[in-house]
């Protein structure tokens, strides 16, 4: 405990060095004078004396301390999880103990006598009225109690190169998810004779995709909403021919060359029937050749 005009001093030291009566800074720290049944009066400290020079580095000795609201919170000194809860009644008994125990001192002021013999013939209920003004008195002088908070490290801004880069990343996973939709909607609605050459495709892909677009643009969150219910990508964007082609590619399973070398996709139910047809085309040879 720091004396406010001397070096650091054990509590029982500062609380000795309390000197008597005389004219306090503010009338917080006028020493109390109270007539005892004895018969005598006795002058104590000012509870926020007490709990400055006394009470909050007994209560703090060997703990963080630390007010939080209307609660005095501790922790071990050296522990790191967050301080908890001290119940007003438990520390009053550890202060009166602290008090207890002080020893008899020639060197010692008024103050600290008398409240030694306070403790002996004092009203209790004053008493513990005393102790609690002087705790509450603690937790105002005590530092609040703010959890840290973990800072995250800004990482460093994106140059212009990676911006675009990452710009042009998002645009083909855009693009991408589309023409996976699209696709898996057309597969679903091809007549079973279709047969459709791959620029045509591409068109009609093409065409439906900018309307979800300008949908998306005009009402993102009615979008949303459809997105959710019935499966349309989250961020609708048409792809451009090579990457349509790529995603057509996997999901029909390539593309056939019919006259004229002109490419064509054949919807899946279609080439089904075929596999079927050629197996009973098949069975049908067996059976003739036996």
């Amino acid at each position: 405990m720091a004396n406010a005009d001397g070096p650091l001093l054990a509590p029982a030291d500062a609380l000795a060095a309390l000197l008597d009566g005389g004219r306090a800074p503010t009338r917080a720290d006028t020493p109390r004078r109270i007539r005892l049944d004895p018969g005598y009066t006795v002058e104590i400290p000012a509870p926020r004396v007490l709990a400055r020079v006394f009470a909050g580095p007994t209560l703090a000795a060997g703990h963080d301390l630390y007010a939080d609201g209307g609660a005095i919170v501790r922790r071990r000194a050296g522990e790191t999880r967050d301080p908890g809860p001290e119940n007003f009644a438990v520390l009053a008994d550890e202060l009166r103990a602290a008090l207890d125990v002080l020893p008899d001192r020639v060197d010692a002021g008024r103050p600290y006598v008398d409240l030694r013999k306070y403790l002996l013939d004092g009203d209790p209920r004053e008493l513990a009225a005393y102790l609690l003004d002087t705790l509450r008195a603690v937790r105002v002088a005590a530092p609040r109690w703010r959890p840290k908070v973990e800072r995250r490290e800004r990482s460093a801004p994106l140059t212009a190169t990676e911006r675009q880069r990452v710009s042009r990343e998002r645009r083909r996973a855009a693009e991408v998810e589309s023409a996976r939709v699209w696709l898996s909607t057309w597969r679903e609605d091809a007549d079973p004779g279709e047969r459709v050459t791959a620029t045509e495709l591409y068109a009609q892909a093409a065409a439906d995709i900018g309307d979800w677009v300008e949908t998306y643009q005009d009402d993102p969150e009615s979008w949303t909403e459809c997105e959710a219910e019935e499966g349309f990508p989250a961020v609708p964007a048409v792809p451009g021919p090579r990457t349509f082609y790529a995603v057509a590619d996997d999901a029909l399973n390539g593309r056939r060359i019919g006259t004229g070398n002109v490419r064509y996709y054949l919807a899946p139910a279609i080439a089904a029937e075929l596999h079927d047809l050629a197996d009973d085309m098949h069975a049908r040879e067996g059976l003739n050749a036996a």
